[in-house]
């Protein structure tokens, strides 16, 4: 998993994937089944990557998931999704 401290480093060289979660008890299913096909695809690649529960402030509702990829994963994958390599 990547490090918080590389975060704080390295912005530049991450990409984010916000998940909005539009229910107010729960999470979404939309939500869930994005969050679901990303692990089924990035997993067996054996890409890293970092995913994070965002609540919203004071409360324990759900606000988004974040997915966060090292830039150098990222893009070589976004080519392949967007050439159908996959």
């Amino acid at each position: 998993m990547l490090q918080n401290d590389y975060f704080q480093n390295h912005m530049e060289d991450v990409v984010m994937i916000h998940l909005k979660n539009h229910l107010k008890e729960g999470v979404d299913l939309e939500c869930f089944k994005i969050l679901n096909l990303i692990h089924q695809i990035v997993v067996p690649l054996g890409i890293k990557f970092d995913q994070q529960l965002v609540l919203y402030p004071k409360g324990d509702r759900l606000d988004r998931v974040e997915v966060v990829f090292n830039k150098n994963d990222y893009v070589p994958l976004n080519k392949k999704l967007v050439e159908g390599d996959i």
